[in-house]
């Protein structure tokens, strides 16, 4: 207690209580650098070897009944004893750690309080040489002081505003509500009160751990520690824990023992719902620095930007579809034109048809390699059926879009809208591309409203009908398809006996007829006459 003043405010135990909980221990003393550690577990052995980065190396063992350090021993114990399975147990968690982990999971453990006697003299030897090889060498550092006494006269209003900036300092502040005007603190040290050592007023031992043989006259409170009553102990007044541990073993309590966390949990929740609000703001300002930053309607320049890059995606679209479309053209017109009409003459059969092979693509695809695979002469084919079945599959679905497109352009061309005089009935790649153009118009013209503010529903309902439109199409055109299998089974396509095409092949039909049965005529008269 010699060599701290007396200090008559609340300030003081305060601000030493801030400085006790924030800094953490790496910042009050740092452990020496284990590089190497070894240990050896058996019946009648628990040993520790550690190896420092400075060179150093000390060696801790219980064996054969005698505690050691160093080789040299410093006490006894019994095989099974709370020492014995307390050593034990922290080498098997230490088996796991490396380095600082390690050191401060060394520099934590303490006796158990169940010994006592020569055991609890030899197991206290034991815990100081272990500290005292982990703890790095400072010579020139003054010492800490023991214990400081501290009055709490005075306003309580700065108190209350230092312990509820976290959690863990709310419940200080709780556990210090009330406390009368004399305090022995102790700061990241245990304390030992002996047998017939009586303290004056409250003790408050915060990250340390406090051992009670005599009494103590006021309150006691253990932050993040453990507080054992020893036999023979007494505690005129409160018990007050916080994240701490008690173990009585025969000590009286006259007043109350409690745990204190209330006002930790609602200081915690305050905690959350700021860091949620702080990274809300970070994110927010984040996307509007990506962005460009402001709303909307105040950057006209990224709407103007982002409605050009849609209208030009479409066109590119258009393009590669269109270049799709030429291919049918020149290379399987035949086969474009009976997918078409079979889109055109059954469109909401086709449809059901695409739905339905849509849905069964998968299945077919897996049943198909399993069938294949199960034989010897179709392992070669199942190993190609695996990239060929989904582009084929692909070309169909293509192939159908594209013949769907050319009826719809054919449908504008009839439709005698002002911006449709260009495409004509006679030219497949122009009835394909005004159909194409025809099915993209609802997402060019979303991206175009999208320019303008205060356009956002029209934009989406026009998104909407284009994604609609498209889907439709799809399975219209991968259904015509199906039916006609890629458009070499044109007997599968219905016919109109009323339509002008029909009418004109079958007068072409007549007329070939008619000139072949002339032919034969004449041929026989002509044999008749000769006859």
């Amino acid at each position: 207690m010699a060599g701290w003043p007396m200090l008559r405010t609340r300030d003081a135990l305060c601000g030493l209580a801030l400085l006790a909980l924030l800094i953490p221990p790496e910042g009050r003393g740092q452990e020496r650098i284990v590089i190497s550690k070894e240990i050896s577990v058996g019946r009648s052995e628990a040993a520790l070897g550690l190896e420092f980065a400075d060179g150093a190396k000390i060696s801790l063992a219980l064996r054969n009944g005698a505690v050691l350090v160093d080789g040299e021993r410093v006490g006894a114990y019994a095989a099974g004893d709370a020492l014995d399975v307390a050593w034990r147990a922290l080498l098997g968690e230490a088996v796991a750690l490396e380095d600082g982990p390690l050191s401060q999971k060394l520099r934590a453990w303490s006796p158990p309080g169940a010994l006592e006697g020569e055991g609890l003299a030899s197991a206290r030897r034991f815990d100081e040489a272990l500290d005292d090889a982990l703890a790095p060498p400072t010579p020139s550092a003054p010492p800490t002081p023991p214990a400081l006494s501290v009055g709490l006269e005075g306003d309580e209003a700065l108190t209350r505003i230092l312990l509820g900036q976290t959690s863990r300092l709310a419940a200080l502040g709780e556990a210090l509500k009330g406390l009368g005007s004399d305090i022995r603190l102790h700061i990241d040290e245990d304390v030992d009160v002996a047998a017939g050592e009586t303290v004056e007023g409250n003790l408050v031992v915060i990250q340390g751990d406090a051992r009670i043989s005599g009494t103590v006259d006021g309150d006691v409170v253990v932050v993040d520690g453990t507080l054992d009553l020893l036999e023979g102990s007494v505690v005129r007044g409160d018990v007050r824990l916080v994240d701490a541990e008690v173990d009585r073993e025969g000590g009286v309590v006259e007043g109350e023992v409690r745990e204190v966390d209330g006002a930790a949990a609602d200081m915690g929740d305050e905690i959350r719902d700021r860091v949620r609000k702080e990274m809300r703001d970070e994110i927010r300002a984040e996307l509007e620095a990506q962005h460009g930053g402001g709303s909307a309607f105040f950057n006209p320049v990224r709407r103007v930007l982002s409605g050009i890059g849609g209208v030009l995606q479409g066109v590119v679209a258009i393009f590669i579809l269109g270049l799709i479309g030429l291919g049918a053209v020149a290379f399987a017109p035949q086969n474009l034109d009976t997918v078409a009409e079979a889109a055109r003459r059954a469109p909401g059969r086709a449809a059901m048809v695409g739905l339905a092979g849509a849905f069964l693509l998968i299945p077919v695809w897996v049943l198909g390699f399993v069938a294949l695979l199960v034989t010897i002469v179709g392992i070669p084919v199942a190993i190609a059926w695996i990239p060929v079945f989904p582009l084929a599959a692909v070309a169909g679905a293509l192939l159908g879009y594209v013949a769907v497109a050319r009826n719809v352009g054919e449908w504008l061309a009839d439709s005698g809208y002002p911006w449709t005089d260009w495409i004509r009935k006679s030219n497949s790649m122009t009835t394909i591309t005004g159909g194409l153009v025809g099915l993209m118009a609802f997402f060019m013209a979303a991206h175009v409203l999208g320019i303008v503010p205060f356009f956002g529903f029209l934009k989406g309902l026009l998104v909407s009908v284009g994604v609609m439109a498209t889907v439709v199409a799809s399975l219209i055109g991968f259904g015509a398809v199906l039916l006609t299998r890629a458009g070499r089974r044109p007997e599968y396509t219905p016919r109109d006996p009323d339509d002008a095409w029909e009418r004109v092949v079958d007068e072409e039909v007549d007329v070939d007829v008619g000139a072949s049965t002339g032919g034969r005529d004449a041929e026989g008269t002509g044999g008749g006459g000769h006859a």
